[in-house]
């Protein structure tokens, strides 16, 4: 009889070790599989990169990698957006979706740092009689307190400053900020345009309440 409880007693351990490697463990915000991959958990709903993502594996930034410039996304957040604007001077403004990431460390050609981007998928319609000569010009995260974060435009990404009349341009507006942000407080922006005659006009646009899934 005490024979057959040794027994049992040696057979549930085993039992126990067993299935303890092969269950997962969650610890610290972290998720280890059987395989040792690490999986971060954020209680924000901004994404965490977990791979070794870099920009030219994402479609919203791959115009930006030039001369093996290629660093890796740390985290980011997208927002699909139906915004619309026709303020400035028979001009539409749209935008469909927008993305920021932080990276790690990424220099332009001129050698400087920085350590968010900014990328936005627009439309621009000149519904003017007259041909427009409109590039885009700085930019504004603005914080939930108020602060005004620059952020600088990819100016050898915006390919033609001619708007046809009755045409459209489309494509992605990029945009670099020095200090890395955290992205969950980043409430709108302010998106700068300049005209040939130095006209400006600055859209102000509202981030939905809820990052894209």
């Amino acid at each position: 009889m005490r024979s057959k409880r040794i027994i049992g007693m040696c057979f549930a351990a085993i039992t126990l070790v067993t299935l303890g490697a092969c269950s997962k463990t969650e610890e610290s915000g972290k998720i280890v599989d059987e395989s040792g991959k690490e999986t971060v958990v954020s209680s924000s709903s901004t994404k965490v990169a977990v791979d070794e993502v870099t920009l030219k594996d994402d479609g919203y930034f791959k115009d930006i990698v030039t001369n093996g410039i290629d660093p890796k996304i740390k985290s980011e957040v997208s927002y699909q957006t139906d915004y619309e604007n026709s303020d400035w001077d028979d001009t539409k403004f749209v935008i469909d979706h927008i993305k920021i990431v932080n990276v790690d460390k990424y220099k332009d050609k001129n050698d400087d740092k920085f350590s968010t981007l900014l990328s936005i998928k627009y439309k621009m319609y000149n519904e003017d009689s007259k041909d427009k000569h409109i590039k885009p010009d700085k930019a504004y995260l603005i914080l939930n307190d108020g602060e005004k974060v620059e952020a600088l435009v990819f100016e050898d990404d915006w390919d033609d400053e001619v708007l046809t009349h009755d045409k459209h341009k489309d494509g992605y507006l990029h945009f670099k900020i020095k200090k890395e942000q955290k992205l969950e407080e980043i409430k709108s922006l302010e998106i700068g345009f300049k005209a040939d005659d130095d006209e400006t006009h600055t859209f102000n646009v509202n981030l939905p309440l809820e990052p894209q899934k």
